[in-house]
C-alpha cells in the first residue's frame, strides 16, 4: 500500500468514526471514560485526532481499543478496524500534510516526558490539546551565557467542548530548583511537576474560561529558569501542522555568540536539517527563526561562542 493510499484509508476511518460518534450521542469525554472502564484507555485528544483524520491508531493497544470502541458506539465488529488497512511503512519519516506526529517520534527520551506528564494526570496525547495554531517563544540569555528566562505566546483552538487546560513541557539542563512562572495572561498556573532525574518539567495551566470545540483563545506566560542552564540550543516540538512558529532569542550584549543558525528535525534520531541563518538585529542583539505553516517535528536555534 502506498503512502497516499494509507492516508486515504486513515481519512475514511476518521470520517466513519466521526459519524458513529455523532449517531451515538456520546461526548468524547464519555467515550474516553467508557474505554478506561474497559481497560482500553484512549484520551479525549487522541479520539479527536482519530475522528478528524489527523492521526490514526497503529499500536497494538490502540487497535485493541478500536475494537472496544466499536461495541461502545453500537457498531458491528470490524466496522471501523477494517478501514484502517496496514500500518504506515517505517524507516525514514516523511511528514504528510494534515497528519500529526506521535510524541515518541519527536522527543529524544519520550519515557521521561510520559513520567512527568503522569504526575499531573496527563498522557502525551494531551500535549497538543488545545491545538497550537500559532506559537511565539522568546528566550533571554544572560551575561554568563546561561538561559535566564522565556516567554510563550500561543493562539490555540479547542478540539472538543469544555476544554479547560493546556500543558507545557520543558527540559532543563539541571534542576537545582523549580522554574518559576512570573507572568500569565489568558490562563493561570495550576500545577508543576517534574521527573527530577531527567530534569523534565511539566506545567499545567488553566484557561480563564472553558473553550468549546473550534473556539479560539490567546494565552501567554513567562518562566524564569533555575541558575546554571548551559545549553547552546533551544527548540520547540510541533505535533500537528500549524500556522506559524517563531523562535526569538535575546542575548546579553556582553555575551554574543559567534555563530547562530536555525534547524528542523523531522523526528528524533534523524539528522537535523539546517536552515538559512537566522535573522540578527544588532540594535536589540536578538535572533529570530520564523517558519510559516510548520510541519510536525522539532524546530530550533543553536549557537556557539568562540
Amino acid at each position: 500500500m502506498t503512502a497516499d493510499v494509507t492516508i486515504r484509508a486513515g481519512a475514511e476511518f476518521g470520517a466513519a468514526l466521526r459519524c458513529a460518534i455523532e449517531r451515538s450521542g456520546l461526548s468524547l469525554s464519555e467515550i474516553s471514560q467508557r474505554l478506561r472502564d474497559q481497560d482500553a484507555p484512549v484520551s479525549v485528544s487522541a479520539l479527536s485526532y482519530w475522528q478528524n483524520g489527523e492521526n490514526r491508531p497503529e499500536r497494538a493497544s490502540s487497535l485493541a481499543a478500536v475494537a472496544v470502541l466499536e461495541t461502545i458506539l453500537g457498531q458491528a465488529p470490524s466496522t471501523l478496524t477494517a478501514l484502517l488497512g496496514p500500518r504506515r511503512p517505517r524507516g525514514r519519516w516523511t511528514n504528510r500534510p494534515g497528519l500529526a506526529l506521535p510524541y515518541d517520534q519527536i522527543w529524544r527520551r519520550p519515557d521521561n516526558v510520559a513520567k512527568a506528564l503522569a504526575k499531573v494526570g496527563a498522557t502525551p496525547d494531551d500535549l497538543d490539546t488545545p491545538h497550537r495554531l500559532s506559537q511565539f517563544i522568546s528566550y533571554r540569555i544572560n551575561a554568563q551565557g546561561f538561559e535566564d528566562s522565556m516567554r510563550v505566546r500561543r493562539v490555540v483552538r479547542a478540539d472538543h467542548d469544555d476544554t479547560t487546560r493546556f500543558l507545557f513541557v520543558a527540559r532543563c539542563g539541571a534542576l537545582p530548583q523549580p522554574p518559576v512562572v512570573t507572568f500569565t495572561e489568558g490562563c493561570r498556573v495550576a500545577r508543576f511537576r517534574a521527573d527530577v532525574p531527567s530534569s523534565t518539567c511539566v506545567f499545567e495551566f488553566l484557561l480563564d474560561r472553558p473553550l468549546q470545540a473550534g473556539e479560539l483563545a490567546a494565552v501567554e506566560f513567562a518562566l524564569r529558569f533555575p541558575p546554571g542552564q548551559t545549553s547552546r540550543h533551544t527548540q520547540i516540538a510541533i505535533y500537528r501542522p500549524g500556522r506559524e512558529m517563531v523562535l526569538h532569542i535575546a542575548f546579553d550584549p556582553a555575551m554574543l555568540p559567534t555563530s547562530c543558525s536555525g534547524y528542523f528535525q523531522p523526528r528524533s534520531g534523524v539528522p537535523r536539517e539546517h536552515q538559512a541563518p537566522v535573522t540578527f538585529d544588532e540594535e536589540t542583539t536578538t535572533y529570530q527563526f520564523i517558519t510559516l505553516d510548520p510541519m510536525p517535528g522539532q524546530y530550533g536555534i543553536q549557537w556557539n561562542y568562540s
